[in-house]
């Protein structure tokens, strides 16, 4: 790590969403001038009327004065058009999750860095590589991955491009730990870590669901085995729309993921497309209520007691020993605090490192090769059997 600290001022944000208004409330109460931009003026102030629902709850528990509240809201400057993106020491964009329209903000915006200052981007999948190429400095550019809500979650990681300068990733490194974050590095690839690994969580519930077993019992079993959110309701809070569109952003597809789009796929096509819509894996009205598709094959419940909570666990860790043999993390660190911090992998495991080393690296291999015939997400690298 350098000893030279690069001191944050002045950041822009562009997006005034869920994640962009987040971060302009951290990165304000870090006392930063932020410039907070959106399509209109009226989306930029409701950005910055986030962080003032924030400081209200946080004044009526007793942990903020007005005056901090005040002073907080002071630094945030609501602006639509890049004229304010001046002498910048960071700029962040958080826009929709689409490579066209990410591209395009990245080269709109960039020439309101000041000369060291480097140039973050916010996505949850896309290749920072591929991004960079829209930068006219692509070493100072660097993937920043916050999580929802900002003001909740620690982690954010920090995405290496190929072209990512060692600099570039200690400002970030900074900048985040600046805004009271845990950082954890990784390199590039589709889905980084955080986002791939907890994309099979998602895909071995619909896996199973395609399966014949039932949604109540996959639900029930995720939040037993003390998963942050159980993958289902995962699915209606983030949209099936949503999830599709990630999918479509991929290079390739698996025969288990285009099974998983597929189906997606079908259920948006009947309205069901998640909490907001009402109905999704869930009906949402006067209470929430699973739902069940008759179209579904209709098998026992899971045979053996466990098996899926052993699913979930055991496809999470083995993509991130993929992740690790292929260069995506660069330790197993990283990779089980990414798991605990970022996408809700069971406390009690230590991590999905921690998970494999708990069960044993010889049974966790035999376990990965009864689910064989479930996709290829159980593929099972060489280099893990000769351990």
């Amino acid at each position: 790590m350098s000893d030279t600290a690069f001191n944050f001022s002045r950041i822009g944000i562009i997006g005034a969403g869920m994640m962009g208004a987040g971060i302009a409330f951290e990165a304000a109460k870090a006392g930063i001038q932020v410039f907070l931009k959106d399509v209109t003026i009226e989306q930029a102030q409701q950005g910055k009327a986030y962080s003032q629902r924030v400081c209200l709850k946080l004044i009526e528990k007793g942990k903020m004065h007005t005056e901090q509240m005040e002073a907080l809201l002071d630094n945030i400057h609501p602006v639509t058009d890049y004229d304010s993106f001046q002498n910048l020491d960071t700029i962040i964009e958080a826009v929709f999750e689409d490579l066209t329209l990410k591209k395009t903000v990245i080269q709109n915006a960039q020439s309101g860095l000041q000369t060291e200052g480097f140039f973050a981007s916010n996505t949850t999948s896309l290749l920072i590589s591929e991004l960079a190429k829209s930068s006219q400095a692509p070493e100072a550019f660097v993937g920043m991955h916050f999580f929802s809500p900002v003001d909740r979650m620690k982690l954010v990681e920090i995405i290496r491009g190929k072209e990512t300068s060692p600099a570039t990733v200690e400002k970030a490194r900074q900048l985040a730990q600046t805004l009271g974050k845990t950082v954890i590095v990784v390199n590039d690839g589709p889905g980084f870590y955080t986002s791939r690994v907890f994309f099979n969580y998602l895909l071995e519930a619909i896996s199973m669901l395609l399966e014949g077993i039932p949604a109540e019992q996959i639900e029930a079993e995720a939040r037993q085995a003390g998963f942050g959110a159980s993958p289902l309701a995962v699915l209606d809070e983030i949209s099936l729309p949503l999830m599709l569109h990630v999918y479509d952003q991929f290079p390739s597809l698996s025969a288990s993921q285009q099974r998983a789009y597929r189906y997606l796929n079908t259920l948006v096509a009947q309205g069901r497309s998640g909490r907001k819509a009402g109905k999704g894996f869930y009906n949402y009205g006067e209470s929430k209520t699973i739902w069940l598709d008759p179209t579904l094959p209709a098998t026992a419940p899971a045979n053996e007691s466990g098996t899926i909570a052993k699913r979930l666990l055991h496809v999470m860790a083995l993509d991130s020993y993929r992740c690790l043999e292929e260069g995506i993390l660069d330790n197993q660190s990283d990779g089980n605090t990414g798991a605990l911090l970022g996408i809700g992998y069971p406390q009690h495991t230590g991590g999905v490192f921690g998970h494999i080393d708990q069960v044993g690296l010889p049974q966790f291999v035999r376990e990965c090769e009864q689910f064989a015939d479930k996709g290829e997400q159980w593929e099972i690298p060489e280099s893990l059997r000769k351990f």
